[in-house]
This record gives C-alpha cells, structure tokens and sequence, in this order.
C-alpha cells in the first residue's frame, strides 16, 4: 500500500464520503453498505497500512485503477476494496446515500486518483472501471435536480480526464445518460447544462481522435452560443453564465491535474490508444434501442442501399476493409476512433426518430442530436474528413438521418438538416460528390425554385443557407465544375442562380401565392443578398488563383458571426476552429480529391454536356428532329441499338415522347423500338414485373396502332426470354393488354365501378390458343396489379416539382421527393414504408451507376469563364429591374454591390461583352444623361461608378469609355450646378484668316464660375436629354422647360455634391499597370472626340484631363510611355485638323503644354522618343487647312526652342519637319516666321542640332532646301544657300555628329591632300547621310526658274566640292557624281525637246524655266564646273574618266544641237586640260566613247520615205471631216522628223570639229588603233551621208516641204565632204607618222579603199545624166545643169585631195593598185567636172604618177 501521506490524501477524499453514507444508511436495509464502508474507513485509517485482503488471492498482485500520483500503487483487490462501497452506495436509490458516492467518486476522477480504461470489453480494471461508470450513470433514474448536475460533473469529469479513459460503451453510456439527463429533467439550467456537457464531450472525443492523443489539451466551449435557436427565449443570462462556470471549472481543474501530472511524468502521451482488442459480445446498438422501426430503416439503408449505390467505387478506400455486418465497425483498431466513430453513429440513430406528435421531450432529443452532429461537422478535423471509416459512416447513417429530417414541417429541424448539409458541402464535398449531388437538390433547390407558394421560414433558412455557403470561395467553383459539368448531374450551380434569380424577381404577376407582402418583400431582399453573395465569392476565388488583393477579405472579417439558422454553434474545441472554420481551409479538400481540374478537359465536358441538354430539348418538342441532331452532335449513334441505348438510359427525355417515337411505323423508328425492347431481359420474371419494367421509361401511346407494335414486340421477347410461360406470343400479346387496361381501370380515380378479380378472370379466357390460363395465376396478377400500381419512373409529380425547366428528372429525383416530401393533408412526421425506402436505393444505385466518382478540385481560372457564361444574365436581370423600379436603400445597395461584383469578375477574365452588359447597365443607372431625373440611387450608383475606376482600373479595358462617360456627364453637371457657363461659349471665335488668329491664352480651360441668372440658363439645357447613348438636345430646352422642373433640376444637381472630387480618377492613373493605362488613354480619347464633336455643345474636359494624365504618367518606362503616346498622338492629330478652330487651337496648345512638360526631361542619345512626342504637330501642319493653326505650331515650336534648346534632342527632327512644310506654305506670313526661327536656330543653335546624331543635320539641310525653294522673297532663299554652304563648312571641318568628331582629325580643312589618305572622309553611312542632302538640295536648285538662284546654287556647290573635295575618298567622290553632279544633267539627258515647245513640263519648274536661257548659261556654266572640278581632282577621280564622258555622250546624243554643243565643249576642254595625263586604256575609252557619240548622232531621213507616213496621208483623205487634221499632223511629224535629222547633222559636223581638234591636239599621243577607231567613227558619219545625199526619192520629197534652200543641193554634202576628208587627212597623217602599232599593209589599203570610193562617188554624180532626166520628167523640172553643176563644185576639192593622195604614193604601191584605180581615172577624164581643179589635180597625178609607171611598163 501507500505510504501514510499518501493516504491521509486518499483518505481527505474518501472517508468523508463513507461517513455520510453511514450516516444516511437504513441500518436495516443497507448494514452490508454500512458495514463495507467502516471497514474501509478502518483499512484507510489503519497505521500498519496492511490490507485484509493481502494474501487472499492472487489478484492483489495485479495493479488496481486507483493511484494518488505517488510512487506507491493499489493492487487491483485493494482498488476494488475501496470502490466497492462507493459502488454499491450508488446502487442503492437513495438520494441521501447516492449523492455522497457520486461526489467522491467525481472528485478522485478529477484528482487523477481513478486511472486505466473504462471498458466492458477489456480486463479486470477496464470491467471494474466500466461497472464504476455504469452505476454512475443508473444514478440519473432518481430523477433529482441536484444529483441530475452531479452526474453531469461527474460524468464531464470522467470524458474530460487523461487518467482515466472512456471507451466503447461506456462511452454511449454516459452520452445517453447526459441526453437522457436532457430530455427528462425539469430544470432548465439542468437541461442546458446536460446540452453543454453533450457538446464538450463529443469534442473532447473528437478532438482526441483528429490529435490521436487522450492528452491533448482540450478548450472549453462557449456555452452562449448554445443557447441558441431554441433554448434562447426560454434562459436568461444567469443560466448562461451558471453552465458556462460549470464547464469552464471542469475543463480548468482538468488542466491542473493535467499538468501536475505531466510534471510528475507518471503517464505516457498515448494511453494505449494503438492497442487492439477483440470485440466484446456486448453490442452498443443494443444500448440505443436498435430493434425499433426507424433503426430497421437504417439497418436496410446500411447493408442494401448503399452498398449498391456505390458499387462503382470499390477501390476507393484506402485501408482496403470491407463491412461485412451492421458491427463490423467497431473493429477499428484504433480506440479513439473507435469511440468517435461510435459517438457518432449514435448521434445520427438518434436523430433519425420519428417521434409522435404528442411527445415533444423525444422531439428535443432528435433536435439536439441534430445539433450535436452539427457541431461535430462544423469543427470536423483533417482525420474525421479523410478517414474512410467516417466519410462511410457518413454516407450510412448521416445521409439517411437527412434525408428524414429534410421533410420535416418542424422550422428548427429544417434548419439544422440545412445546417449538416452546408457542413457536408463546405468540408465533406470531395468524399461525398455523389450524396451531395442528391441531397442539395432535394433539400436546397427544391425549396429555392417554388417561387409561388413556397414554406417562407424554410426558404428564408434556404436563402440564409445559400449566403453562408459563398463565404467559402471554393465551394461554388467545386459545384460548378463536379456537377454543372457533369453529364449526368443536375447542373446545381445554374438551378441555383436561377431560382434566386425567380426569387429575387418575386411571384409572377397573377398568379396564387400563400407569401404576405412582407414576406414576399424580405425573401427578394434575402434572395437579392445571395446573388451578391455569389458573385462576391467568385470574385474573392479568382483574386485567390491569381493572388490579386481582396478588398473584400477585411470586409469579411467585420461580418457579423450569424448562422444559417439564427445563431449557431462555433465550438472552440482547442483548434482554434469557429465558426467559419470549415470555409477557412477549404483548400485542404484537395487532398481528398481524385482529379484536379483541367480547363480543356472541363471546357470539353461542360460543351458535351450543354449540346446533350439542347439535343435532349429538341427531341422533347420534335423527337425525329432531335434525334437528327443528336446523331450529328456525335452525342447518339446511328445504329438502332445505340438509339435505343440512349432512350432508355438518357435523363430529361419526355417519356411520352419516347412513347410515340417507338411507336412510329418509320423505317427507323421501328428498328430503335425493337431494339429497345430486345435490350430488356424478362428471364424468370413475372408477366406483370415484365410489363412493369418495360412501362418504367416510357408512357404507350394514346394512338392504338403505336401501342399495337409497341406490345406486339414486347409479347414476342416475353415469350423468348420465357418460352414455356404461354403457348404462343399472342396469348402474352393479349395478355398485357389486358394487364394495361387492368391498371388504368384500378387506379384511374375517374372509374367509379371498379373491375373485379372474377371480371378480370373472365375477360381473359380462352386467350391461351383457346384455353384458359390458370385461375390462380390471373387472380394472383390481378391482386398484384391492384395493389401496385404500374407507372412510369417519373409519376407522382407534386405541383411544386413539376417547373418549366423539369430540372429534376436530370438527377432521377422525382419519386425521393415524393417519399421525404408530404403531400397537403399528410401529417407532419411522415411514415417512409420499406417500399419507398426500396425504391429510393434503386434511385441512388441509378446515380452512382451514372454520376462520375472522380471529385474535381477546381484551380483553374478559366473554369469561371462558364460559371460567367451561366449566371450572368440572370445576374443582370436581378440587380437591374430592382434598381430601376425600386427606390429602397438597401436594395439599390445590394444592386450596386451586386455590379460591382460582377464587373469585377468579368473584368478579371477579360470576358468582354458580359463585362460590358454590366458596366453599360450601371452607367444608364446614374441618369447623368437624363439629370432631371437623377435620385439618390443614381448618385450611390455614381459612386460605385467610382469605386470600380479605383479599384478595377486594371482590368477593365474597353469599358474605361462608359466609366469616364459618366465622369465627363456629371463634371459638365456639377460645373452647371456651380452657375460656370458651358464650353460652347468659349467656342465662339470667327473663324479669322491668317494675321487675326484668336491666339490669346488659348490654353486656359473654360471654367469660369458665373453666379448669375445665366445659371438657369446654362442649367435648363441639361433639362431635356436624349438616351444614354446620345448626346440629347440643349438647344431647344430653355424655351418649354418649366420653373417646377428648373427647381428639381437645380436640387438634383446639388445632390451631385456628395459624390466628391472625381480627380483622383484621373491622379491614380499612375497606379494602373501598363496594359491598363493604355485603355485608359485609348478610352479618354474617344470620350474627349465625342465632347469635342458635340454639334450644340463642345466640351473640352476629356482634353483637359488628357494632358494632366500623360503629365502624370510621363515618367512610366519608355516602352509603357511610347505606347500611351501613339495613342494620344493620332487623338491630337485628329482635334487639331478639327473643323472647329476654336477647338484645334485649344488641343494644339494643349500639346504644347505636353511638350514642354516632356522636353523637360533629358534625353540620352540615339533615341526617338522626343521626335515621336512631337510628330503630331507635324501632322497638323500637314493636314490642316486652318492658316491660324499651321501658324500656331510655329509659335509653339518656336517657344520649345527658345526655353528647352538644351533638351531638344531627337526632337529636332520633328521641328525641321515643321519648317520644311512651313517652306512650302502658301501663305506668306508662316513662311516668314518658321524661317526667322531656322535662322535663329543656325546662328545661334547650331552645336545643339548635332549635338547627339547627325541624322538632325540632314534634317536641318532638308528644311534649308525647302525654303531655297521659297517663291515669296529671292532674299530668303539666297539666306539658305548661304545657310546650306555655312553647313557644309561645319560638316568639312567635323563639327556635325559625335561619331565623325570621334574619328583622329589627321588632315584640317585646310591641309594638303596628298598626305595619302588620311585626311579623307570616312566612307560610312553616316557621312555619306550628312553630305547628300546638303549636295543634292543644292545641285536641285540648278533647276530654279530664277536665273539668279540657279547660278548662286551652283557656285556654292561647285566652290564646297572645290573647297573640301580634297578631304573626299573615291568612293566618296563616285556617289557625289553619280548622285549629286550628274542629277543636274538628268532631265537635259533625257527630256529636252530640240523644238523647245515641252521644255515646260520636262524640266518640271511649273513652267517658269526659260529652256534656252537654261541650256546656254546654266547647263553650259554647269558642265564647266564638273570638268573644272574634275580636272582639279583628277588624281583621285580619273576612275570616274568614263562616267564623265558618258555624261558627255549622254548629252552629245540629245537631239538638241545647243546641248550637243555644250557637251561637245565640255568634252574638248576636259581633252585639253588633262588629256595629256591620260594613258592609252583611257584614250581607248575616250575614242570609244567619241565613236559611240558619232554612231548614235547619225540623221535618219526615213520617215520621210516610209510608208506609214504615205498611208497616215491615204486615211486622212477618206473623209472631209478628219482630212485637215491628219495632213496637220502629217505635217508636224514630218517637220519635226527633218528638224531632227537636220540637228544631228549639225552635230555631227560639231563632232567632227571637235575630233579635228582633239587630234591637233594629242596626234602625238594617239596610238595607230585610236587612230584607226576615229578613222571609222569618221567614215561612218561620211557613209551615212553619201547614202542620204545619193537618195533622189528623199531629196524630191525634202524639196516638197521645201526643207532644202536649194532643191538641188545634197541635204548632206558639207557632212559627207567634212567627214571623208578627215579620214584621208587621218590615213595620210598615220602614213607619215608611222605612231604604235602602225600597220602599213593596213593603212595603205584603207587609204586605196577610201580614195576609190571618193572617185567612185564623184563619178556617180558626174554621170547621172538620165536618171536625172528620168526623175526630173516624173516628179518636177530640174534647172538644166545648174544643181549638178554646183554639187561638183562642192564635191571637188575632196576629189582633189583623193587624186593628190593617189599621186603621192609609191611607184610601187601606185603600180600595185594601178589596175582598179586605172577604169576610175579614164572615166574621171571622161566626166562632167564643175570646175577645173579635179582637171588639173588630174593632169598632175598623170604625169608624175601613172605616166612613168606606163612608160616603164612600155618598155
């Protein structure tokens, strides 16, 4: 035993106690008591502490229960020798005795002196602790109030303890006597205190179990919120405060024991909480009267209904056991589980009673069961939601206690069943996916949908029961995705939205309700609530998945804690877990989840499921249509078998429908009802079970042949599924007719004389093949058919199921329905028959068959895209009708709440057009379109209108435009209301030409403040408004508006007032992210065009803010910022071209307020920002017409440069760009101004220009070039060649771009040039970029029709090249040739007519260019220059040698003789100034290209001679009208063909000249091959003039036009005289110098040939007497001789110089070539000669030439 203070411990306990039961023991009836009590006070007091019963057996060895915490022990004997007396003092029924034995026994349990297990299935000390707790609880049957709280301390004590364990049926126990306690005492504080103690129980039990620890500390719970719905009106606060001490006492004094213990270390954390044992015979059931009615119900439920119903799920749990039998649960092994599982099962046996209507104490008890099982689920840990064991004993015992309870007319027991249901959903949903499906529907939409005659308490704990569930953010999205997207589901979230939508609208017009109009009033406002509710929790979710900031999580927290029910349970049970505890961790579902969600597959489901539903409604209206389309949906089959499939299983259909389409006689149709009814099999089933299987889904057909086939069939399957059940097929055929009739006459209330078993029997004999069936078989039919009646699967519809949309035949609901809901008249507890409970399995196993198991954990944000697609109409219609009909504060705050949340979401999800639908309805609900009719809801509306700009800016894209609609409305309104005049008045500036532009302050805003009677007047235009969408009429207003409706106006607009500054829309523009700001500035900008476009009235708001909005978010990344600018850009581009110059001169200087703003900040190099910043200015100097506007940007421009020169960077660009189409301007004024500002900016502003980029030079160089072109003042373009010549020094000295500054000046300016090359410019883009412009500008000029411009022009580019060409490469020097210097020539190479009449429109300067006076002074000075410029840098540019000459060629070819002179000069002077330095590749191109020139220069007289000009003539004769006008252009085309024929002559000659001269010059320096190549160019000009001269037919038509002088002369003959005698000079010179590669054998015979053909010609002429003759008789009379004569006489100093060559050769060459020149002479003897030279030049050569060749040869 223990030592002495150990038991004067035990002993301050326990002697006391046996003293009063001594004291009150009946020494007659309880001297046994007695007597153990004082030998136990004896042994306690004993000193030598030895025990009587030490050696007595052997059970003192076994340790006993009691302790004191000590290190001594009491045996097992010992302990039962002190509780023995105890014990049997509690069993005796005496108040005085039992009380003393209660209370000692409490306090050792609360002093931790009672240790071990209670337990009847355990051991010796579990046995003797569990007869310990069973004869406490006996104690409750005396029925007194003070013992009544003892046993409940006791009791608490012993569940609350850590030293001692309740477990198993001491467990049920004590729970039953607690309830017992509650529903049989007369004490209300009794009662709430045996309520109290019932809920701290289970959560100790329950709160263990989820710890798996009997230590674990344990909170007590909050008793007020007990009290509640039921208990509250009859306590008062002291019963409150009384039960509250009393739980707050145990649980404290627990944890005093609790830790004393724990710092003693005596006892271990688990208790033997692992440890297994083997069921006991007792069965708890027993305990909870299991034999009665309602439990047989439940046992059926358990081992039948949902055993089958989920068949499909076998392989879900986890730990792989099976529940063979109804006590097959307590086998967990675990014991705290066990005792939770226990615990919990009874609560739910209890609350499944059906009690009578007369006992309302059994009533209570199923309530707070109800209550208790609340709690539980509320507070339910991860183990109670996980474990299998409890989501199975959910689904066997919870579910059918709900659906019970569900039906019950009794308010609290609805409500608590809607309590346990939204636990169910909230934390449950992802085990129970199945039985959720079923029983919200059932319990929560069946309410929700009846809109007309509806329970009100239940649909308001309905509506309440809806708003609580969207606390949880998740659990919609999970409904939505596990049962809306589920084909087989009923689509609970769309049900949902619309049955509030309904309930929100409130009873249809003329139709019945039972609601009073409050009712009626507050169920729309709770219904109003809910739809927020939900749109509130869909937003709060997608903030959620995209971690967006709620601003609506603080809002929750502020929340008022009511429950569904008023008032709830929030249990502190030592988790920390109140009352929303469940929607706090709903993510923790997920790992109870079998699938996660993937948008694509829920999208896909979601498409399947919605085409079903349509196909499924067009076959309700049309079956052959829907079929039709459900088989091209892919959603059908086309066989007969999958039709039939479908039929048969799909939900919705009409069965009626599906009736007639399998009685249809159509191919098709006949081949689906066959095979419908070959999918049934009838094997072994009774006739009338047949027909009452094949009848359950479908309705026979009214039409008697339908129903013929359709039985026909089925009799044929009957009797092949069972072929010895009839004869033949058509005794089963008549057979079930008969049967059908049997039916409908037995249960057809309208029969009145019913059919009778002997009828039935008689009608049907003889139907066997003539024989009758047996008697008892028929009577046995008939009894069955009479008591059950045949019907389809969706009979027995109650009215209030029966709604348009039949949503409940999607989940197979109809008949559970019919079961838990009373039909009128029932009673209130209504009896649910084996029957019902059997049909309702089958009902389950049909849904589990068809549902999917896999619960879907929703995560993706898209799944809300269908959430949106479902509910938003609805949505839109609930908060819009309410807000427009009502002026009610509370709803037009719901209503707005409701936009707000909705703009929201569709925000967030970018879901346009539904996001749209919302914020256009809200904007028409502020009426700022219509003020005469705003209210106080339409200024809350403008403040949500507010809200949304603040707080969903990021998001709402387009819809800004609506938003800053509103805002620009209720500015102009508020200015109004102020007594400001509109901005229309500042408009009214005349529309002024240039000089009297209205520039005076232009940027200051209209927003004068008048406090005048114009107030009224600028008010009553706002009176009389159009729709939203219109701008309305002011124009007409003030004349009809009346002084009632001016006075409402003017306090309408002072309500304006409450809404604020709207400002800080605009300020907190900077917050916005980047996408955003950008369709913020895009929407202002259309709001601003729409004010600005007013016809009537002009706002410029919008613009204002547009400038305070890019100054406020100027300082955004440059990507953000050139982004917003290109939209601002086009926007000021647009105003500033307005027709309202008023208006344009308001945005222009509005962007220069922008500007000067942005040119504040610095710019680093190479960037663009600034010239795009300013490119609308440019624009509107483009574009507009306005003279005041284009000379505003001037000013404006020039304000930039003269305060931000130092900023200005890429921004030059676009200033230069200003002031080139300044230049062009044709208005004096601004050409005058932007001039004046470019030559401020040169002078003085130079080194900023280049400061960063050369490309600013160019642009610079362009703008100075434009205005050379200025026809205004010669002065100013003079300044700008000077200009342009003063760039092009800083350009040669490197003043202009960084890059060319960077390269090593190694040559100045002013350095030589033959320091190799390293003073040459770099052959980059850049420079090449910088001096381009600067050259072409100036080389253009050389087109100017001023005469003087075109010479200063060239002068300055000529003296730039000639001053700084030495510093260019070649490649520098080739592009400034071919790009700058040839471009002068490129129109005079091409385009110049010889007849001058076109020179106009070729040259191309507006036809003020004098072509001659351009030709002989500045083309002439112009290619003076480029060989002047050539020869100074012919060392660096020889290269370009033949480009050069093929300018000259190119002009030398012209058919103009003063360009060909030109040319031609320009080509001698170059040979004489460096043709000494040419070498002989270059000579060859030189001679080449002189050939090239001579070939291409050749008359061509054809025309004249050919044809189509004789048949052109021919046509023209045909008719009198179009005779004149072909001969005049005959005419012209033959003058303009000699014209030209007879210039390339001059030419030519021109050319010959210029060879002749070319040759003096360099004879020596020409090599044989040159000279020969000059020598054919020369003969080639000569051959072609022979064959003109000798044309007779060209010359007589030449002396028709009278084109020759003479007509006699050869048109040619001073070109063929010239030519040929040029090539003798060449031959005979080449003879005598003998130069390079002289070939005489080559040489002697060109000249033979030469010489031959020259005498060959001439005696041609001298000899063509009657061709002459002949030609002179047919075409005209030829003056006899004298042509002839003279042409001789021009022809014969040629010929001398032939004869005079012939005379002079060797006697060797001459004898050699004697024999063909010998015929020529005798012949030129013979000859007609003109004057007597060739005679003597003849004589001559005979005597000294061929007269001693003849000699010699004679002798």
């Amino acid at each position: 035993m223990a030592s002495t203070e150990v038991d004067s411990r035990l002993a301050r306990v326990v002697i006391p106690a046996l003293d009063k039961v001594i004291k009150n023991a009946s020494w007659r009836k309880h001297s046994k008591l007695a007597h153990e009590c004082k030998s136990v006070i004896e042994r306690l007091r004993s000193p030598d502490n030895s025990s009587p019963l030490a050696d007595s057996d052997s059970g003192s060895s076994l340790p006993g229960p009691l302790h004191d915490g000590g290190a001594a022990e009491y045996s097992l004997a010992e302990s039962e020798i002190i509780l023995s007396p105890l014990i049997n003092a509690s069993s005796t029924a005496v108040l005085k005795i039992v009380d003393p034995a209660v209370d000692c026994i409490q306090k050792l349990i609360a002093h931790g002196y009672v240790r071990g297990e209670a337990d009847p299935t355990g051991g010796p000390e579990a046995l003797l602790l569990s007869k310990l707790i069973e004869t406490i609880c006996k104690c409750h049957e005396l029925d007194d109030e003070g013992l009544e709280l003892l046993l409940l301390k006791t009791l608490l004590t012993a569940v609350t303890s850590i030293s001692l364990r309740i477990h198993g049926d001491s467990l049920l126990q004590i729970v039953r006597t607690c309830y017992g306690i509650y529903l049989g005492s007369r004490n209300v504080v009794n009662q709430a205190t045996a309520k109290a103690s019932l809920v701290q129980m289970s959560v100790i039990v329950f709160r263990r179990m989820e710890a798996d620890s009997s230590t674990v500390p344990i909170q007590p719970i909050v008793v007020a919120e007990l009290m509640e719905p039921m208990d509250k009106s009859e306590s008062d606060p002291s019963t409150t405060q009384s039960v509250q001490g009393f739980i707050t006492k145990i649980m404290q004094d627990f944890d005093g024991v609790f830790n004393s213990a724990n710092a003693k270390g005596t006892f271990g954390g688990h208790d033997g909480a692992f440890e297994s044992s083997l069921p006991g015979t007792a069965k708890p059931t027993d305990l909870l009267d299991s034999t009665d009615k309602d439990m047989l119900d439940a046992k059926y439920w358990e081992i039948s209904m949902y055993k089958s119903a989920l068949e499909g799920r076998k392989g879900e749990l986890a730990d792989g056991e099976v529940e063979k039998d109804d006590d097959s649960e307590v086998q967990i092994g675990n014991k705290l589980r066990r005792d939770a599982f226990l615990v919990f099962r009874a609560l739910c046996k209890l609350s499944m009673k059906t009690p009578p209507k007369e006992d309302p104490e059994l009533m209570r008890g199923k309530i707070v069961a109800l209550e208790l099982l609340k709690i539980l689920l509320e507070n339910a840990g991860a183990v109670f939601r996980t474990s299998d064991r409890f989501l199975g004993a959910i689904k066997q015992y919870l579910c059918l206690s709900l659906l019970k309870n569900s039906a019950s007319n009794l308010m609290i027991i609805f409500q608590l069943s809607c309590s346990i249901l939204l636990s169910l959903v909230s934390r449950f949903r992802a085990g129970l996916k199945a039985e959720i499906g079923v029983f919200f529907p059932m319990i929560v939409l069946r309410v929700l949908e009846n809109v007309a005659q509806p329970d009100f308490q239940q649909k308001m704990i309905v509506l309440r029961f809806l708003d609580k569930l969207c606390i949880d953010s998740q659990i919609l999205v999970d409904i939505f995705i596990n049962y809306d997207c589920d084909v087989n589901s009923s689509n609970i979230f769309e049900r949902m939205v619309n049955g509030l939508l309904k309930t929100a609208q409130g009873v249809p017009p003329g139709t019945v309700t039972t609601l009073l109009p409050p009712q009626e009033a507050a169920m729309k406002l709770e219904a109003m609530k809910c739809l927020v509710a939900v749109l509130r929790s869909m937003g709060v979710w997608v903030n959620k998945q995209l971690r967006l900031p709620d601003p609506y999580s603080a809002k929750l927290l502020e929340i008022d804690d009511r429950n569904l029910e008023e008032g709830s349970h929030p249990v502190e049970n030592g988790k920390g877990d109140g009352g929303h505890g469940g929607f706090e961790r709903s993510e923790s579902q997920s790992e109870l989840s079998s699938g996660t969600s993937d948008a694509l597959a829920i999208e896909q489901r979601r498409a399947y499921k919605l085409e079903l539903q349509e196909g499924i409604s067009i076959f309700n209206q049309k079956p052959k249509k829907g079929i039709e389309f459900l088989i091209k949906a892919n959603k059908v089959g086309d066989s007969p078998e999958e039709i039939a499939a479908f039929l048969k299983d799909a939900s919705g259909l009409n069965k009626t429908l599906v009736g007639d389409y399998l009685g249809e006689r159509e191919d098709l149709s006949l081949k689906v009802m066959h095979a419908y009814v070959d999918s049934f099999e009838f094997q072994g089933m009774e006739f009338d079970e047949a027909i009452r299987a094949f009848l359950r889904g479908f309705r026979l057909p009214g039409e008697a042949q339908k129903i013929d086939r359709i039985m026909e069939k089925f009799a044929e399957r009957y009797c092949k599924c069972n072929p010895k059940a009839f004869s033949s097929a058509d005794t089963a055929y008549v057979l079930a007719y008969s049967v059908i009739l049997l039916n409908t006459d037995a249960h057809n209330p309208m029969v009145k004389s019913k059919m009778t078993a002997d009828g039935f029997i008689r009608n049907n004999r003889g139907i066997d093949d003539g024989k009758d069936l047996p008697e008892e078989y028929l009577r046995a039919l008939y009894e069955r058919i009479s008591r059950n009646e045949i019907k389809m699967k969706d009979d027995g519809l109650g009215p209030q199921q029966k709604q348009p949309t039949n949503s409940s035949r999607l989940l197979g609901l109809d008949t559970i329905l019919n079961i838990v809901v009373p039909r009128r008249g029932d009673d209130m507890y209504m009896e649910t028959s084996d029957d019902l409970i059997r049909h309702m399995q089958e009902r389950f196993k049909e849904k589990a068959r068809k549902s999917e198991s896999v619960y879907y954990a929703a995560s993706d944000v898209v799944i809300l895209r269908f959430m949106v697609e479902v509910c938003w109409a609805p949505m839109l219609a609930a908060f819009s009708v309410p807000l427009d009909q009502s002026d009610d504060a509370v709803i037009t705050t719901l209503c707005l709440e409701g936009f707000h949340h909705a703009i929201h979401v569709t925000s967030v999800m970018s879901l346009k057009t539904h996001r749209d639908a919302f914020v256009t309805s809200l904007a028409k609900f502020t009426s700022l379109h219509s003020p005469a009719d705003i209210k106080q809801k339409n200024i809350e509306a403008i403040k949500v209108i507010v809200k949304l700009a603040e707080e969903e800016g990021n998001y709402l894209q387009d819809a800004w435009e609506h938003i800053l609609t509103c805002v620009s409305r209720f500015e102009h309104l508020h200015l109004l209301g102020e007594g400001a005049p509109p901005d229309a008045t500042f408009f009214a500036f005349p529309q002024t030409e240039s000089g009297n532009s209205p520039l005076a302050k232009p940027n200051s805003a209209p927003a004068v403040k008048e406090r005048a009677p114009g107030k009224h007047q600028y008010a009553a235009s706002a009176v009389i408004r159009g729709s939203y969408d219109g701008s309305g009429v002011a124009g007409k207003a003030s004349n009809t508006v009346t002084t009632e409706q001016m006075n409402n106006l003017i306090s309408n607009l002072n309500l304006l007032e409450q809404v604020g500054d709207m400002s800080r829309i605009f300020t907190r523009s900077q917050r916005l992210n980047s996408e955003a700001i950008i369709d913020f500035v895009k929407s202002l900008c259309k709001v601003s065009m729409d004010e600005l476009r007013s016809p009537s009235d002009p706002r410029v708001f919008s613009l204002t803010k547009i400038v305070e909005i890019a100054h406020y978010n100027m300082n955004r990344i440059r990507l953000v910022w050139s982004s917003i600018w290109h939209v601002l850009s086009d926007f000021f581009v647009t105003i500033g071209c307005s027709d309202n110059l008023s208006i344009a001169i308001f945005a222009m200087d509005s962007l220069r307020q922008l500007s000067m703003k942005f040119l504040e900040r610095e710019e680093l190099a190479n960037y663009n920002f600034q010239n795009e910043f300013m490119k609308p200015f440019v624009v509107v100097m483009r574009k507009s017409g306005a003279v005041e506007i284009r000379e505003l940007i001037i000013r404006c421009v020039s304000q930039m440069v003269l305060s931000r020169v130092d900023n200005v960077k890429s921004g030059w660009k676009s200033m230069f760009m200003i002031f080139t189409t300044a230049a062009h301007d044709a208005h004096k004024n601004i050409v005058f101004l932007s001039f004046e500002m470019v030559e401020k900016i040169i002078r003085d502003y130079f080194p900023h220009i280049t400061e960063t980029e050369t490309t600013t030079f160019t642009d610079c160089v362009n703008c100075l070039v434009a205005f050379t072109n200025s026809k205004f003042e010669k002065d100013i373009s003079l300044q700008a060649i000077a200009f342009l010549q003063y760039c092009a020094r800083k350009l040669a000295e490197g003043s202009v771009g960084s890059s060319l500054r960077r390269n090593p000046p190694s040559s100045p300016p002013g350095g030589k040039s033959g320091k190799q090359d390293s003073g040459k410019f770099l052959e980059s883009d850049e420079h090449l970029y910088s001096w381009f412009p600067l050259l072409a500008g100036l080389s253009e000029l050389s087109f100017d029709p001023r005469a003087e411009i075109r010479k200063v022009a060239l002068k300055v580019l000529f003296d730039t090249l000639r001053n700084h060409g030495d510093h260019f490469s070649l490649s520098l020097w080739e592009r400034v040739f071919e790009s700058v210097l040839f471009r002068i020539f490129d129109y005079v190479r091409h385009d110049v007519d010889p007849s001058g009449e076109d020179s106009a429109d070729q040259i191309g300067y507006n036809g003020e260019v004098d072509q001659e006076s351009w030709l002989y002074e500045t083309c002439s000075l112009a290619l003076q220059l480029v060989v002047d410029l050539f020869v100074n840098f012919y060392k660096t540019v020889n290269p370009l040698l033949k480009k050069v000459l093929m300018l000259f060629v190119s002009l030398i070819k012209r058919p103009h003789q003063s360009l060909a002179g030109a040319g031609i000069a320009a080509l001698v002077r170059l040979m004489r100034d460096v043709g000494h330095q040419f070498s002989d590749e270059q000579w060859l191109e030189v001679v080449s290209c002189i050939k090239e020139a001579a070939d291409a220069t050749c008359p061509d007289f054809s025309y004249v001679t050919s044809e189509d000009m004789t048949e052109d003539v021919s046509n023209g004769d045909e008719t009198n009208d179009n005779s004149n006008d072909a001969l005049r252009r005959r005419n012209r085309q033959l003058h303009a063909a000699v014209a030209d024929a007879k210039s390339k002559a001059s030419i030519q000659i021109f050319v010959i000249q210029a060879v002749t001269d070319i040759y003096d010059m360099y004879r020596t320096s020409l090599t044989a091959n040159h000279m020969l190549m000059l020598f054919d160019a020369m003969h080639g000009i000569a051959s072609n003039a022979h064959t003109i001269n000798a044309d007779p037919l060209l010359r007589s038509k030449l002396q028709e036009l009278g084109s020759s002088p003479d007509s006699q002369d050869a048109p040619l003959l001073r070109l063929e005289n010239e030519s040929f005698q040029t090539c003798m000079t060449f031959l005979d010179n080449l003879i005598s110098d003998q130069p390079v590669g002289y070939d005489e054998a080559k040489i002697e015979t060109h000249l033979i040939s030469l010489c031959r053909e020259v005498l060959e010609f001439y005696i041609d002429i001298s000899c063509a007497k009657e061709q002459s003759s002949r030609w002179a008789s047919s075409r005209w009379a030829v003056p006899s001789g004298t042509g002839k004569r003279k042409e001789l006489t021009a022809r014969a100093p040629l010929v001398v110089a032939a004869i005079q060559t012939l005379g002079n050769m060797g006697e060797s060459l001459f004898k050699k070539n004697l024999p063909e020149l010998f015929p020529l002479i005798a012949t030129l003897i013979s000859c007609e000669h003109g004057s007597g030279e060739v005679q003597v030049a003849l004589s001559d050569m005979l005597q000294t030439s061929m007269g001693p060749v003849l000699l010699r040869s004679c002798c």
